[in-house]
Formats: structure tokens, C-alpha cells, sequence
């Protein structure tokens, strides 16, 4: 399979904990499966590790896509558990931002998207 798109930028910033290739792979895959829902052109994340903070884990989201860009973060007492949170509203979010859009290239032409006011 090829892409006409160009290669999403991915950067990762580490706060508080040393990169880990384990962390960093379920960072890309998570992305990759939501660049398969909308085009994202940049990615920024930033992992927070603070150890004297409940949650402990903190994950920051900036995404560059068509549109307005997006941003989200989630936290957890594990790595893992603010991973699947932030799945969880990155797929929720996306799905939403692409079916948004079909719905305006299919309106009528003459007509107003309602959400536009």
C-alpha cells in the first residue's frame, strides 16, 4: 500500500521519564490508527511521569489536522491506563471530526451547514 500523503511528523517530548521503546511504540501505533481516521499532518505528545502526583502518568496530544487542530490529554496510576484513555477519546474524537466533515462535502450546495451559523 502507498500513502499520497505525506508521512505524519511525530514528536515526543519525555518529562519526568526516560523514553522507553515499549511506550514509544504504542504512541506511534495509537497515532497511526488515527491517522487511518483523519489525515494528521504533525503529531506532538508529551509524556509526563510525576512521581509526588496522582495520576502519576500524564499524556498531552497536539494534532495537526484539515480543520481546526486538536488537543487532549489524558492521565493514569500506570503508563497504560492513560494510553487507553487517550485511545479511547483520540478514536472517539476523529470519528466524529470525519464524519462532521462527509456530512458538509455532502450538503447541498445553497445550503448551510447548521453547525456554521
Amino acid at each position: 500500500t502507498f500513502h499520497k500523503h505525506k508521512p505524519m511528523i511525530i514528536q515526543l517530548d519525555w518529562f519526568g521519564c526516560n523514553p522507553r521503546s515499549k511506550w514509544e511504540g504504542q504512541i506511534h501505533q495509537t497515532l497511526e490508527q488515527a491517522a487511518a481516521l483523519k489525515t494528521i499532518s504533525r503529531a506532538q505528545v508529551r509524556i509526563s511521569e510525576i512521581p509526588e502526583q496522582t495520576p502519576r502518568y500524564s499524556l498531552k496530544v497536539m494534532l495537526s489536522i484539515p480543520g481546526p487542530d486538536v488537543q487532549m490529554s489524558s492521565s493514569g496510576h500506570t503508563f497504560e491506563e492513560a494510553m487507553l484513555k487517550l485511545q479511547t477519546m483520540l478514536r472517539k474524537t476523529l470519528l466524529h471530526r470525519s464524519q462532521t466533515s462527509r456530512k458538509i462535502d455532502e450538503a447541498p450546495l445553497g445550503v448551510k451547514a447548521s453547525h456554521r451559523g
